[in-house]
């Protein structure tokens, strides 16, 4: 997909808040950006790293950052890594409308954000990020992850522990259980430097241990990395995700 936004070079400065990164510009201005991933991030914004932003497409009134942080230059390889946690549900959904994706080559139609199947008292995440029709008559779930942090070629998710992420792997399992439907987590990498995707089980076991007992139940895990320039992007290569734990950890079963 082609962005419908220019970028600009930006040196990081700081990074006061999940949310907020304060970057200087080519002329010495420090500026306020906006960073939509809440990861940690520590080994990709270092002082004086280069960042790409581009300016807010809203009013400035109507929010308290003029820019978007949109890529990193990572300080060791210089690959472009994707801090834009809305980019992988908008590759998807590219690839899914030309029908590009293999995992679900030939549907019959798909929708974003729709409510899932069990009642959302059910103790089940309500909704998800794409329900898919297969060609089989049968409906996937499916929930769309963003991975940042690469280290020797592992993507790792998550970068910070996410109460969120571990509901939607819990909601999953769940509707396979106790539906007829399917379910899957698609970890996308916004970055081309990885191998293999696993669950970060030192930095959110619990988010581990919930994916691992999806993939038990029959939820799909699988993955892609992406190839980035600062005017596009396109999903790259299928890699595979690998959830057997490190040595000291438990894999529990449901």
């Amino acid at each position: 997909m082609d962005f419908p936004f220019a970028v600009e070079p930006a040196r990081f400065v700081e990074r006061p808040n999940r949310f907020l990164v304060l970057a200087e510009l080519a002329g010495g201005r420090v500026v306020r950006v906006h960073c939509t991933d809440p990861g940690r991030l520590r080994e990709l914004l270092l002082p004086g790293v280069l960042i790409y932003i581009s300016r807010a497409r809203v009013s400035p009134s109507k929010r308290s950052t003029d820019y978007d942080l949109r890529f990193v230059e990572h300080p060791r390889t210089g690959h472009l890594v994707s801090l834009d946690t809305r980019l992988p549900n908008q590759l998807v959904a590219e690839a899914l409308a030309h029908d590009l994706l293999v995992p679900f080559r030939g549907n019959t139609g798909w929708r974003s954000e729709t409510p899932g199947p069990l009642h959302a008292g059910s103790g089940v995440h309500s909704r998800f990020d794409f329900r898919i029709e297969g060609a089989d008559g049968r409906r996937c779930w499916v929930e769309v992850k963003s991975v940042t942090l690469v280290e020797d070629r592992v993507a790792r998710f998550p970068d910070a522990p996410t109460v969120r992420g571990q509901r939607h792997a819990e909601g999953l399992t769940r509707i396979v259980q106790e539906t007829q439907d399917r379910g899957a987590v698609l970890f996308i990498v916004q970055r081309p430097d990885a191998d293999v995707v696993e669950p970060h089980w030192t930095r959110d076991s619990a988010f581990a241990h919930a994916l691992a007992r999806a993939a038990q139940t029959g939820v799909q895990l699988m993955a892609y990395t992406c190839e980035l320039t600062l005017a596009s992007a396109r999903l790259d290569r299928a890699i595979p995700v690998n959830i057997v734990p490190p040595s000291g950890e438990r894999n529990e079963t449901p």
